[in-house]
C-alpha cells in the first residue's frame, strides 16, 4: 500500500487522500484510452474495494460507500 502510505502523508485527512489518488489513476486510465462510462463501471469498484478499508482505517469513521 505505498500509494496510500505516500497520499496519506501528503494530504490532510484520509478521505481528501482517497479522492486525490482516485483523480490521480483516472487521469492515468483516461490518458491511456479508457473512457469516463469504463471507469465508473468496472475500475471504480475496484479501486474502492482495495483502498476504502485502507484510508477508512486510518480515520476511524471515514465512510466511503
Amino acid at each position: 500500500m505505498l500509494l496510500a502510505e505516500h497520499y496519506l502523508a501528503q494530504h490532510a485527512s484520509p478521505f481528501a487522500a482517497y479522492m486525490a489518488l482516485q483523480r490521480a489513476l483516472m487521469r492515468q486510465y483516461l490518458q491511456q484510452g479508457g473512457t469516463e462510462e469504463e471507469w465508473c463501471r468496472s475500475i471504480a469498484p475496484a479501486f474502492r474495494r482495495r483502498y476504502a478499508a485502507v484510508f477508512a482505517g486510518c480515520a476511524g469513521a471515514l465512510v466511503l460507500s
